[in-house]
């Protein structure tokens, strides 16, 4: 069984056993489940995203069926690919980090095919990983150099290579002095380990498997081999948008146990539903848009919570305008 294959089994597996617990509990939160004729809708889940929708996914499913909104999940690929099933048809609904939307959205194929879908899910959050003895400590601080810095960032099309992107082109001279490379985010940080790249970049949330992986490698002398550097882009970077007045990026300060947080930018994950698939419902039941829109706010404290994110992590007053 392939990777993909088996996540997919695994969010199947896990809705069916939350579908089971919610009606089989006389308190759980869905035993007043409606007897709307259900209506089945693919969910693409793929790339940074699948870890995530293995937890987030289930959660919001269970919430879906009491309005007969079945999600079922399908393989979606990179981000941008997930995006690109639901502007071709191929999948109902897609859950994946919002500047992938902006980039891929603002197409022709898709713009115009779909609809972002109630509040956003959780935070992903932007590492730039590098070598614990590198002489840097922020990101902008390789800009200028008498030579220019490889960074690393996954392949075409991947949530680290795309908001990578849109950090150089926010600061045209930090992107002169940084070539990137594509790669594997093992072979990227085994790259770094060696000396052989300055940095790996990478999108990941806070219960991500590769970040925590990270943070306990250690030298030969038992210290932390990797750190994680600032990421302070300018203030225009901040207000870069998605075409519909909605912020892509905050910042944000992580606290990873050293002698100061690391400041970086958080972005969010975010549910599209294609337009095709708007207004479908179950027999005498609400749209299916209302109906995901009304799961996710029943379950967000629980998809916090599963992906270990903090609850203050979308500040109020923030705009794009």
């Amino acid at each position: 069984m392939t990777g993909r294959c088996a996540v997919l089994a695994l969010i199947a597996a896990v809705m069916l056993t939350a579908d089971a617990q919610g009606q089989g509990n006389p308190s759980g939160p869905v035993r007043d489940r409606s007897n709307y004729p259900p209506i089945a809708l693919p969910v693409a889940c793929g790339g940074v995203s699948m870890a995530s929708c293995a937890k987030v996914l289930p959660r919001i499913a269970v919430r879906a069926a009491q309005s007969g909104v079945d999600l079922k999940p399908t393989a979606g690929g990179i981000p941008t690919d997930t995006i690109t099933a639901v502007c071709d048809g191929h999948a109902a609904v897609a859950i994946v980090q919002h500047d992938a939307i902006a980039l891929i959205g603002r197409q022709p194929p898709c713009r115009g095919h779909f609809d972002l879908v109630g509040q956003p899910l959780y935070p992903y959050y932007a590492f730039l990983i590098v070598r614990a003895d590198i002489p840097f400590r922020q990101f902008d601080e390789m800009s200028g150099d008498k030579r220019r810095h490889v960074i690393m960032a996954g392949a075409e099309g991947t949530g680290g290579q795309i908001t990578l992107g849109f950090l150089l082109r926010s600061n045209p001279s930090l992107k002169r002095s940084i070539s990137v490379a594509m790669g594997d985010p093992d072979v990227g940080l085994q790259l770094v380990a060696n000396g052989s790249i300055d940095g790996f970049f990478a999108v990941e949330p806070l219960d991500s498997d590769m970040i925590n992986r990270v943070r306990r490698r250690m030298d030969a002398h038992g210290k932390p081999l990797y750190s994680f550097i600032d990421i302070r882009p300018p203030p225009a970077f901040f207000l870069t948008g998605d075409g519909g007045g909605h912020c892509l990026y905050r910042l944000a300060a992580l606290d990873f146990g050293g002698a100061e947080p690391v400041t970086t930018v958080s972005l969010d994950a975010v549910m599209l539903i294609g337009h095709t698939f708007h207004d479908v419902h179950a027999g005498g039941g609400p749209r299916a848009s209302d109906a995901l829109a009304s799961a996710i706010d029943a379950a967000q404290t629980a998809i916090l919570a599963d992906t270990k994110s903090p609850p203050d992590w979308r500040p109020a007053g923030t705009s794009c305008q």
